[in-house]
């Protein structure tokens, strides 16, 4: 899957939508229409796949203001951070709201205005997902910002003729911008390790987007959000009255309860994650195609000054009395395919790496996930202990992989447990599972089956389902 087969199968739906407004309402302008119900469907489809794993969102929203603080202005984006779970919340039920609603005509104005925001506020993030692999400077971010902020103003203004310069305004600073950006002068050149965030998580963990993929796509879609800011009183209701009202009522409240519903107390109904059950994680740890690297040396010419590369077969034909070394630089001639799962080590308390021995084990294996103990539910550990001994009972073992925050055996005692403790960095275990304490269980390095800790089974219920067949 990638962002143009979403785009197509979007096309395809808006098209459909369109056609069956056309057959029972004729729309005043149709390509007005068409836009109205692409966007609406793409946000729809944006904001489901994020829906049913908001908890994954607000840990990349963390990530970005994490990266903002090493910009400056570290407290507020230190604070902004703690809220991050909330904000991914109302951001996600907002995204499946209004698209909902601009399907539907409701309040044209104000829905397009809201969209119009949001997309602003996506291309700034993956502006500077992309763009910082460039070495861009604080003054480009702040007049970036600035840029977004005149357009964004654009619907709020009444007057045609002032809304119009307003617009054209925006747009030239937007045009001086990328100007400057294809300028000799700008930055330096492009690579991937300076990016700061390398994932905007746009589709949550349905489609990794590269970052330069996802920010052209959101300068489409600004491109098209616009007709629409233009355009909006081509917007005809397909509801009116007390329905419409109604119908906006049950959308909010839907959107907030989807997201809700899989933040407090449940794993993704539909889950994208590598670790989803059923999957080989032993073999998904392994790189399906190496990539193809060429070292490549690049000389200067002692007399003339030209810079020349050469490959490590032409080395031995260089004449050092007429080239000297400068630099190397490796060029990828195949990027291949990496593994599925490449952060994922466990090492026990004397730091030796049992992730293999862990996975390769044949029966079944208990795995209580915390990625932060200091946030952990204790009041689950107290049904986890009962489990980790029928586990044991039963020929199974069992373990805790948490972070390793140096205060752990003090953790220990306090819960009272008496299973191992392993230790893996905080990443891979809040991708694993999106509880605090989860319980996972696996056999021969496969998924068999997940639980958040509100839904923990019962010792008799490991027994009927797992154990009754040894």
């Amino acid at each position: 899957m990638t962002v143009y087969t979403i785009f197509t199968y979007v096309g395809i739906a808006a098209l459909l939508l369109t056609l069956l407004r056309y057959r029972f309402a004729r729309p005043s302008n149709v390509l007005i229409c068409y836009l109205q119900n692409f966007t609406g469907a793409l946000f729809i489809f944006s904001g489901f796949v994020k829906a049913i794993d908001p908890l994954g969102t607000s840990y990349k929203m963390h990530e970005y203001f994490e990266k903002f603080a090493e910009e400056g202005l570290c407290p507020v984006w230190e604070y902004l951070a703690t809220w991050s779970t909330p904000m991914s919340i109302l951001m996600i039920a907002a995204e499946l709201f209004f698209g909902f609603m601009l399907i539907i005509g409701w309040m044209p104005r104000f829905t397009v205005t809201i969209i119009w925001w949001l997309t602003l506020f996506f291309t700034l993030l993956t502006g500077y997902t992309y763009l910082s692999g460039y070495c861009i400077s604080s003054l480009f971010v702040a007049l970036s910002v600035a840029a977004m902020v005149v357009l964004g103003a654009v619907p709020l203004i009444g007057r045609a003729n002032v809304r119009n310069l307003v617009l054209l305004g925006g747009l030239l600073f937007v045009a001086g911008l990328f100007l400057w950006f294809r300028s000799p002068s700008f930055g330096c050149a492009f690579t991937d390790t300076k990016m700061k965030v390398t994932d905007c998580g746009c589709f949550g963990d349905f489609i990794k987007l590269k970052p330069w993929e996802t920010f052209y796509k959101d300068v489409f879609l600004d491109v098209l959000i616009l007709a629409l800011v233009l355009g909006y009183k081509e917007i005809k209701p397909v509801l009116t009255g007390l329905r419409q009202t109604l119908t906006a009522v049950v959308t909010g409240v839907a959107a907030l309860a989807v997201c809700l519903y899989h933040v407090y107390g449940n794993e993704p109904s539909i889950d994208f994650r590598p670790y989803k059950i059923g999957n080989d994680i032993a073999a998904l740890r392994k790189e399906v195609k190496p990539a193809v690297i060429e070292m490549t040396f690049i000389y200067k010419n002692k007399k003339t000054g030209e810079m020349r590369s050469f490959a490590m077969n032409e080395l031995s034909s260089i004449n050092s009395d007429e080239w000297e070394f400068v630099d190397r630089k490796d060029v990828v001639k195949d990027p291949g395919i990496p593994a599925k799962i490449n952060n994922l080590f466990i090492e026990n308390e004397e730091g030796v790496n049992v992730t293999d021995s862990l996975l390769a084990e044949p029966g079944y294996s208990f795995w209580v996930i915390s990625p932060d103990v200091g946030k952990a539910n204790l009041s689950a550990f107290e049904q986890l202990r009962e489990l980790a001994a029928t586990a044991r009972k039963s020929g199974a073992s069992f373990y805790a992989i948490v972070r390793n925050e140096g205060n752990i055996e003090d953790f220990r005692k306090r819960i009272g447990a008496d299973y191992p403790f392993l230790y893996a960095d905080e990443t891979p275990l809040k991708t694993i599972i999106r509880s605090n304490p989860g319980l996972v269980l696996l056999r021969k390095g496969v998924v068999v089956n997940k639980w958040h800790h509100r839904h923990l089974p019962t010792s008799d219920e490991l027994r009927k389902l797992y154990f009754t067949q040894q």
